[in-house]
């Protein structure tokens, strides 16, 4: 069977990968760099936000972006062969 014909089939092959885009990878890294707090000091605590120490406040906070971006790449970018484009072709 050649891969017209797979195509035509439908199959689960994404079309656009999130892979094949750097830049996605990117936000990924920072987002994840965020999320893990090695940059405070040693016992650092600062302000409480909602009960909450500072770092604890910004890696939860991190984690929701990051879960946020996650479901939006796979929204925008990952689209299998038989799924139509909700983005106009883009």
């Amino acid at each position: 069977m050649d891969s017209a014909q797979k195509d035509d089939q439908g199959s689960d092959e994404p079309i656009r990968e999130p892979r094949r885009h750097p830049w996605l990878w990117l936000v990924y890294l920072l987002l994840y760099a965020v999320a893990i707090p090695w940059y405070w000091p040693a016992g650092y605590r600062g302000p409480l936000i909602l009960g909450l120490p500072l770092w604890v406040a910004v890696s939860l906070l991190a984690v929701l972006v990051l879960a946020g971006w996650t479901g939006w790449v796979i929204s925008r970018y990952w689209k299998t062969v038989g799924e139509e484009d909700s983005h106009g072709g883009q």
